[in-house]
């Protein structure tokens, strides 16, 4: 169903807005949001991953450089996940009985689950599915994956998922009114004129006993 498009819409309206408001922190803010995307507990809380896209219609429409927000989001993004390894490594089962992962019991098993299917490329996978992304490297922490592997598929999750996030927005932006998220502007009158103009333009073909025409 997408009954829940219009609240998605408003919601990266409302952050885009947010950020173009708190322009001069704006790298701080995305970088924040990318970390605790990664962050376990605090990633399943979060909305990180509408404003990290509303920034993508942010650099689209040049308020903010793209370099900037993309480094933003790969160090948070690397950064979030190594501190859910660790807490994973370091607490282990106990991180489990805290809110809300005691909540989610079911997401726990899917990322054991997930990790023990896909073992190690299972880091780099969960960066692009939903929940999965906050507590597959935790799981890896609890599995004691080697640090040097965990931190390869960190690392190269987060420089392909930075782009890959940012371009719905950017194309919301570029093909869409931002302020509808989806709502493509019309031509304006003065456009259809000239495309009718245009159209209007081409030469007759010859017709025989008469000139040439000679164009518009």
């Amino acid at each position: 169903m997408l009954t829940g498009l219009p609240d998605i819409a408003a919601q990266g309206a409302a952050a885009a807005a947010f950020i173009e408001t708190h322009a001069d922190w704006a790298e701080a803010i995305i970088f924040l949001m990318a970390f605790a995307e990664g962050l376990t507990l605090v990633g399943l809380v979060i909305p990180g991953v509408v404003m990290l896209t509303a920034a993508g219609a942010l650099v689209a429409a040049g308020v903010l450089d793209f370099w900037s927000v993309y480094l933003a989001i790969v160090g948070g993004a690397i950064l979030g996940d190594a501190a859910s390894y660790w807490l994973g490594r370091r607490f282990g089962e106990h991180l489990f009985r805290l809110w809300p992962l005691n909540r989610k019991p079911e997401l726990r098993r899917r990322g054991e689950a997930f990790f023990q299917r896909h073992g190690s490329k299972s880091v780099f996978l969960a960066r692009f599915i939903g929940p999965l992304r906050a507590v597959v490297p935790t799981t890896a922490g609890m599995m004691a994956m080697p640090h040097r592997k965990f931190q390869t598929y960190n690392v190269l999750s987060a420089v392909i998922w930075a782009p890959l996030l940012m371009s719905p927005g950017h194309l919301a932006w570029t093909g869409y009114d931002l302020s509808g998220f989806g709502i493509r502007t019309a031509p304006t009158a003065e456009g259809s004129a000239e495309q009718g103009a245009a159209k209007s333009c081409a030469p007759a073909p010859p017709v025989a006993g008469m000139p040439e025409p000679t164009g518009c």
